[in-house]
This record gives C-alpha cells, sequence and structure tokens, in this order.
C-alpha cells in the first residue's frame, strides 16, 4: 500500500474528492428513473425550514458565532441555521440557488420578524463581494466536484472562521443495501466528514472537529414519508417495478405494525470549524 494514503498531498486529496463526486453523478445518470425537476427541491423545500428537522447542530454553531457577526451562509436551504442566526443579532448573507429554498428561507425569515440577505447565485460566484466575519457551508459541498475554488472562495471572504457541517457519511449511505438489492450494483458514495478532514489536512489547516449526534440506530418513519424518502435516494419513479421492489423489500427488513424503522441516516454529524488564512 503507497504511504501517501494517510498523508496525501493538496492536489492527491482533490482529486480523490472529485473522482467520488463524479462516480455518484454517473451512476445517478445511469439508474435514475424520472427526468431531473427544474428545481430538485422543490417538493422538500419544506424540510429545511427552521424546526422542521431537529438541529443538532445548532448548539455548536451557537457557541461558534457571536452576536453582531457578519455570516455569510452558503447553501443556506430553507433558513434552518439563516433565520436562527439572525435572531441572535447576526448579520445574515444567504447564497441560495434553489427557488423553491429561497422562498421557504424567505416565508421563515418573515415568520420570525428578522431579515436576511438572500442572493440566488452558486457558489463560488463570480465578482462577489462580501467581508463576513464567518461563512458557513451547511451539509452543502458533498457534490462539489470542484471543491478547491469553493473553499479558496470561501477562505478568502471570510475574516475569522471558516465553517463546514458534514454528516459522518454522504446522502443516503444508510439505504445502500437496498440501493444494491434494487438497482443490482453498489451505491456510490458521496465525499462527506472523514474525507473533508483529510482535505483540511492536506491543505495545511488549522481545524477543529465537534461532532454531535441523536445516539440510535433506527428512526421510526411514516410509511408514506418512509417510501417516499426511499424512492428519492434510490432515483425511482413512482409506480414503477423497482419502486414497488423497493417498498416489497423495506417492509420485510425494516417494517413495524406503527411504521418503518429506517437506518439512522446521520449516526453523527461533524462540525469543522478553521482560520483562513491569513490575509496579505
Amino acid at each position: 500500500m503507497p504511504m501517501n494514503v494517510l498523508r496525501p498531498t493538496e492536489e492527491e486529496a482533490l482529486a480523490a474528492w472529485a473522482a467520488l463526486v463524479a462516480a455518484d453523478a454517473a451512476q445517478v445518470a445511469r439508474v435514475r428513473e424520472p427526468e431531473p425537476p427544474a428545481d430538485h427541491y422543490g417538493a422538500i423545500a419544506h424540510r429545511f425550514r427552521p424546526g422542521a428537522l431537529e438541529s443538532l447542530e445548532w448548539p455548536v454553531l451557537d457557541a461558534l458565532i457571536a452576536p453582531g457577526e457578519t455570516v455569510l451562509d452558503i447553501g443556506a436551504g430553507g433558513g434552518r441555521f439563516a433565520v436562527p442566526l439572525a435572531k441572535k443579532g447576526c448579520r445574515v448573507v444567504a447564497i441560495e440557488p434553489s427557488e423553491a429554498m429561497r422562498r421557504t428561507l424567505a416565508g421563515a425569515a418573515d415568520e420570525a420578524g428578522v431579515e436576511v440577505e438572500v442572493h440566488s447565485v452558486r457558489w463560488p460566484a463570480a465578482d462577489w463581494r462580501i467581508d463576513a466575519d464567518v461563512s458557513l457551508a451547511a451539509h452543502a459541498c458533498y457534490d462539489i466536484a470542484e471543491i478547491g475554488p469553493f473553499l479558496d472562495a470561501m477562505e478568502r471572504h471570510t475574516r475569522r472562521l471558516c465553517i463546514g457541517v458534514f454528516a459522518q457519511f454522504g446522502r443516503g449511505a444508510a439505504l445502500a443495501p437496498l440501493f444494491e438489492a434494487v438497482h443490482g450494483e453498489p451505491m456510490q458514495t458521496l465525499p462527506a466528514l472523514k474525507e473533508f478532514t483529510a482535505l483540511l489536512g492536506a491543505r495545511n489547516r488549522r481545524f477543529e472537529v465537534r461532532t454531535v449526534s441523536k445516539g440510535v440506530e433506527e428512526e421510526l418513519t411514516d410509511r408514506e414519508e418512509a417510501f417516499e424518502l426511499a424512492r428519492r435516494m434510490l432515483w425511482l419513479a413512482p409506480g414503477g417495478a423497482k419502486e414497488q421492489r423497493m417498498r416489497e423489500l423495506m417492509e420485510a427488513w425494516w417494517g413495524r405494525p406503527e411504521g418503518i424503522a429506517l437506518p439512522a441516516q446521520r449516526r453523527f454529524i461533524g462540525i469543522v470549524s478553521w482560520e483562513p488564512p491569513r490575509r496579505d
């Protein structure tokens, strides 16, 4: 085994990250049954509103970010963190390319009586100008192939602290046995926490990792909600033969009288913080 497996150069770490993202994209293109929607998050944006799901990460973020600071929230989604940050007195500049997510975020901000500055751009944005105290990318980098330029821009616009939030495993990894049984091939998994910390190490960044966990092995979910979640994770069309096979297997493996006991999607989550390089 080559010795640089545990000591990759930055170029090697970037290439390995890009290869994982490319393998996932190729598999999705191969197995996907429905046509890609105009906005992938249109049907599920409501799940990313503040309070819609338990935010295990929030207490750590709350401790890391001070009231009054300017926060650049990259991939802000429906405002899970942007709105609480605004409520604690931060100026929040949110980057979110999904129209459905932006609508959800705007509605949540209105209901909370706070202001969040929202921009419809993809990061890194050309000619972007902001000088933030803190930049945050929470669950926003898993499928970013060009992660180097993403992080370079994040650091360039940050004075004090950069924060990345990652699950232990990439999207849908807990359903890998179901994916293989339905599609007949192993699931390609996206990079996640382990790969991100390896990349930061290769970039010679000084970073800290704080982890949070529910401490559960399975999550009891309403049947139809569980089927819908799995259908999206397996890229299946509703009503097809593969979806029927998926439902049968889920009932056999995880069915309970009161619902479906899905394997825990995120056994633990890492909040990674690091200091951006000093500016000249």
